[in-house]
Parts: structure tokens; sequence; C-alpha cells
């Protein structure tokens, strides 16, 4: 099990994008990517429009699930973290430095820091968001079923 723990770590940090699917109260799928950043609970952070989609659907709806993976991969060799979560907009101050502090580690572009709190909160246009994991689970080796390629997961914890 530690492979498989020690390899999603590896995946987690070494992509800086993931995708997150949310929903509507009634079941309406919606799917964005997001650039992110993790602390060391593996709680996934990121910032979007208050307006966008995904934020608005959140706010009705916080299950959200999400997956991390190299979409680089050549075909055959793709790995991918898989997270069901419960997401939130932060609005505690304390959270909301907290966030910033590591988002800020992986920005490169100055244009994307979160400079003020006043940005992602009151009238700003961009709000912080945080996905706080139920379940996390990865790809393993898979099995031919039938001739056909199957993949198959485990159900890890990246905090043990």
């Amino acid at each position: 099990m530690n492979k498989y723990i020690s390899k999603a770590k590896k995946i987690i940090r070494g992509n800086i994008y993931m995708t997150i699917a949310t929903s509507s109260k009634n079941g309406t799928p919606w799917i964005s990517p997001v650039f992110f950043a993790h602390d060391d609970d593996y709680n996934l952070f990121w910032v979007s429009a208050k307006d966008s989609l995904h934020s608005k659907l959140i706010s009705k709806n916080s299950q959200v699930a999400i997956v991390i993976f190299d979409s680089s991969a050549p075909e055959g060799e793709s790995d991918g973290v898989y997270f069901e979560a419960i997401a939130s907009e932060l609005g505690d101050k304390k959270e909301i430095e907290h966030a910033m502090k590591i988002l800020n580690k992986r920005v490169t572009i100055d244009d994307f820091r979160v400079k003020r709190i006043g940005e992602v909160s009151e009238d700003g246009a961009w709000r912080i968001y945080k996905a706080s994991p139920v379940k996390v689970s990865k790809l393993t080796s898979g099995e031919f079923v039938n001739g056909q390629y199957v993949d198959k997961r485990v159900d890890i914890n990246l905090r043990g």
C-alpha cells in the first residue's frame, strides 16, 4: 500500500492542475480544470471567479469529485489520484491567509498571485475554495477481462 501512497503524493506534487466535477442539486454535472495547491493534510485549494459556474454550484452542493493526473503520459501509462471531497468557499480571515500562503508558493505568474485578502473577499472577483478529502483512491495495475484492459483503483490514506 505504501507504494500507492508515495506514487499518489508524487502525482499531486508534480501537477499544478486538477479537474473538479461539480453538480447542481438536481444532478446536472459540470467539470472544470483549475490550478491548485495542497496543504500537509492534502486539502486542496484553488482560486476561481466567484461567478464561475463551478463556484456557484459548490455554493449549492458541496460534494465534489476531483482527479489529478499527468495528461502528457503516453497511452497505456496513465496514472491518477481520485478524490471524493467536500468543497467550500473560504470566508474566515485566518483560513484565507493560510490558503494564500499555500497557493502563492505555487504561483509563478504575478497576475495570478493573491496579494490582498480583499481580492478574494468583499468586492473582489476571486474567491479561494478548499476541498477536504472524504475518500481518496489511486489507479493500480489493471487487469484483462475478456481480452480487454480494465483499470483498477485502490483506496488510500494520504495522511498515513
